[in-house]
């Protein structure tokens, strides 16, 4: 099961993660074949760059993209570490999703496949998130956060307009001079979020909302009446 994590783009890593989220949100909005094609070659050659990262990452070694399959198993075992099984599981499923990106930089191959249809990239995003988690488990380290993420809006072609709800604690007052009010800004929009009664602590209030939010906001900001006591800019993608 895919978790929800908060979507704070803060290493260069999840950043080419998200634009592999990215890629397969379009190629699944595509209208047409030849964009849908680009976007299902752009979802794989990308994704498989994350593995690559992963990979020397986890093992500490940086010579391991170039004859990959052969720099992974040599990093293994100067690791000590038990061998990879690429007969079956999740590196059988590697290797094919590698073929896949060969094809579209290596090989010349038909026009047909040229447009493959978009759960190429859905299978793509798959076996890369078990694969990046299983080589960081395998290093006996922990897998980061983010490689459990899997949203993207694709094309937000919104007008920006969208329901706000506004939560008020109990024993809140909006009209309080000394209530807490928690806000976010979306497309250069500040909407208030949550109201606190006075003197009450904000962070947890903050955190939920980093965690449970899923438009890209650019900023949270907290207010004991009109003055402003907090702000965090947020690095999420679409802001």
């Amino acid at each position: 099961m895919i978790k929800k994590v908060p979507k704070l783009v803060d290493t260069p890593h999840y950043h080419l993660w998200t634009d592999s989220l990215h890629a397969r949100a379009l190629a699944n909005q595509a209208k047409n074949k030849w964009d849908r094609g680009t976007y299902v070659r752009w979802t794989i050659i990308t994704a498989w760059t994350v593995l690559e990262i992963a990979c020397q990452d986890a093992l500490e070694e940086q010579n391991i993209s170039y004859t990959f399959k052969v720099n992974l198993d040599d990093a293994v075992e100067r690791k000590s570490l038990p061998s990879l099984d690429w007969s079956r599981g999740i590196w059988q499923k590697v290797i094919e999703v590698q073929n896949f990106r060969k094809n579209y930089i290596h090989r010349f191959i038909s026009e047909q496949n040229l447009f493959p249809e978009a759960n190429l990239a859905d299978y793509a995003i798959q076996v890369i998130r078990e694969a990046v988690k299983e080589i960081y488990i395998h290093s006996r380290k922990t897998p980061p956060k983010w490689i459990e993420d899997n949203e993207d809006r694709g094309w937000d072609e919104g007008d920006g307009t969208f329901g706000n709800a506004v939560v008020i604690r109990a024993g809140a007052d909006v009209n309080d001079p000394d209530s807490i009010k928690i806000t976010y800004v979306y497309k250069d929009r500040e909407y208030v979020t949550e109201v606190l009664p006075p003197g009450s602590d904000p962070s947890p209030s903050v955190e939920s909302l980093i965690e449970n939010i899923r438009i890209p906001i650019s900023s949270i900001k907290v207010y004991r009446g009109n003055e402003l006591t907090y702000e965090r800019s947020l690095p999420m993608r679409g802001t």
